[in-house]
């Protein structure tokens, strides 16, 4: 069957798996975890999955009361007509390491969107699901067909749903949000390591990894502690590369040539914390207006941050 054979060549190769709801979880290799009544059917750091618990008598069909896409399965409780849904992604989406913000922040909204529409569960972080292969469920198979984002989109009122500076600390809305805050504090932090005789990659990647544990801590649901790894080594192996002390020197000398001097210290400290923000902003997918309205600057000065990073900075890869 095309249904069957699209879900079990997604699923990550070692998946979280178990038997009963509240057992903890289990790592085996999907050949194994298919047999198991839960499992994981997104890795860490992608999303091939949309999927979504609906707990209510008839949740098999939610999508249909909500005027939604045929999702690609639904497996549902006997007991009770509770259910899992979930929808296929044509092109995965990166969460974690090595991500763009802006196609994650897409997904982030209509995940919303779907959510609020079938009156899922908010409280579901979607790590594991009930086994659509698994004779316990009875599962509904949709269409062996694979969904865009633009298509998955066409049926919900997107923009009110996209997050921008505040993403809903929920499904996708969390890895967001601790991207946010980690940058945030990262291109500070990292000048407290450009000194040659504490400059470590391995102490300031630890570091990064630290405090976006204490983040996706104050999370509602917190983050699957591999995404959160993820998130800290994106953002500190970009601050090291990019973000270095030759780079803020020659900087502002640039500043200084330009009259900048006339600005003092202070005010070229600020103006380098927004040029790093913006620059790591960028590099995450980030449209250009955003990242203005963001740091509260001009699109000008974005554009010219961006275009100008080549030279303004010298970026040196870890050693």
């Amino acid at each position: 069957m095309l249904q069957l054979e699209l879900f079990t060549d997604r699923l990550p190769k070692r998946p979280y798996c178990k038997d009963e709801k509240d057992a903890p979880n289990l790592i085996r290799l999907s050949r194994h975890a298919i047999r198991r009544r839960y499992i994981q059917i997104n890795p860490p750091n992608l999303r091939f999955w949309m999927p979504f618990d609906i707990d209510r008598e008839g949740a098999a069909l939610a999508w249909e009361d909500a005027d939604l896409p045929p999702p690609n399965w639904a497996a549902t409780n006997p007991a009770n007509g509770h259910a899992h849904v979930a929808w296929a992604l044509s092109a995965p989406v990166l969460s974690g390491d090595g991500s763009r913000d802006a196609p994650l922040r897409y997904l982030c909204g209509i995940e919303y969107a779907y959510r609020e529409k079938m009156q899922a569960d908010h409280g579901f972080n979607g790590l594991i699901v009930k086994n659509p292969a698994h004779a316990h469920w009875r599962t509904l198979w949709g269409p062996a067909v694979t969904y865009e984002l633009s298509v998955l989109a066409e049926y919900v009122d997107l923009p009110k749903f996209i997050p921008k500076r505040k993403p809903e600390e929920i499904g996708l809305g969390r890895n967001c949000s601790v991207f946010d805050w980690l940058r945030l504090w990262a291109y500070k932090a990292i000048r407290q390591h450009w000194a040659k005789e504490t400059r470590n990659f391995i102490v300031w990647q630890a570091k990064c990894y630290d405090r976006a544990l204490e983040r996706n801590g104050e999370l509602l649901h917190p983050l699957d502690y591999r995404e959160v790894w993820h998130i800290a080594a994106s953002v500190a192996r970009f601050c090291w590369k990019e973000l270095t002390p030759e780079g803020f020197s020659q900087w502002q000398a640039a500043q200084g040539r330009k009259g900048g001097k006339a600005s003092g210290m202070a005010r070229a400290a600020a103006n380098e914390d927004k040029r790093a923000s913006a620059r790591l902003m960028a590099a995450q997918g980030i449209p250009v207006k955003d990242i203005a309205e963001e740091i509260g600057t001009s699109l000008a000065s974005v554009y010219r941050w961006i275009s100008d990073s080549h030279e303004a900075i010298s970026g040196n890869s870890p050693k």
